[in-house]
């Protein structure tokens, strides 16, 4: 995978619904890996990393409940929904006890899965940068300038900017990804709360305001990595 999108492993055996669901959520911006039987899905699963799971249940070779059941094993984490036409009270609760995180049953609305997925996202990233943002310090050092996190302020020494809340969240975002790709999908979740092109467009005008602002430090910068994500640069830090 080249995009370091939101990865989503899909496990599907009718390729007409798997079909509609992988462009629908792919047109959402995720990375969308298909397997077609549970046994597949496991050794994918075993080998890359993904972010969230889409199982049906029944499924050729190796059921979605057994298959939920090695994922858990392996992940403790990672939110597990399960997609079924099994629709029996029973079925729903076995789902839960395997390890599932939610259970839609066949139809069901794509635009309802889209957000239900988003909702689990940002619970997962918020638990996940919550704990990485407790270890900024209150001032943080960024070539010659100065980031005060609590006061949403950058300084050179001469002129202090104050920043929006939202400049503040992404540039805490940045640091606490400094050696890594900030994913586009990630920021989008963890600061407006949801994926969009109207955000994400939003969020490309509040990364320009940022590089505007760390323009005081010429060695400071935010690289952008298309379709991807951003990365702060420090040349001398």
């Amino acid at each position: 995978m080249s995009k370091k999108l939101i990865n989503i492993l899909y496990v599907e055996d009718d390729e007409n619904l798997s079909m509609v669901v992988s462009d629908f959520l792919e047109m959402q911006g995720y990375h969308i890996h298909l397997c077609v039987d549970g046994e597949e899905a496991l050794k994918v699963f075993d080998t890359e990393h993904f972010d969230l799971c889409l199982l049906d249940i029944m499924l050729p070779k190796m059921d979605g409940y057994t298959l939920a059941e090695h994922i858990r094993n392996i992940n403790e984490h990672i939110p597990i929904f399960f997609l079924s036409a099994k629709s029996q009270e029973e079925d729903r609760i076995k789902g839960f006890m395997k390890g599932g995180d939610d259970y839609l049953t066949k139809p069901f609305s794509t635009e309802e899965l889209s957000l239900r997925i988003q909702a689990v996202l940002r619970r997962v990233l918020a638990n996940q940068t919550k704990k990485k943002k407790a270890s900024l310090p209150k001032n943080v050092k960024l070539g010659e300038l100065r980031f005060n996190t609590q006061n949403m302020s950058i300084s050179d020494g001469n002129k202090e900017v104050r920043l929006t809340r939202k400049e503040n969240e992404l540039l805490k975002l940045l640091l606490i990804s400094k050696n890594v790709i900030l994913k586009r999908d990630e920021a989008l979740l963890e600061v407006w709360g949801e994926i969009s092109h109207f955000n994400s467009r939003s969020m490309d005008v509040y990364i320009t305001k940022l590089r505007k602002i760390l323009k005081m430090d010429p060695n400071v910068s935010i690289t952008n990595y298309h379709g991807t994500g951003f990365k702060i640069e420090i040349l001398k830090d």
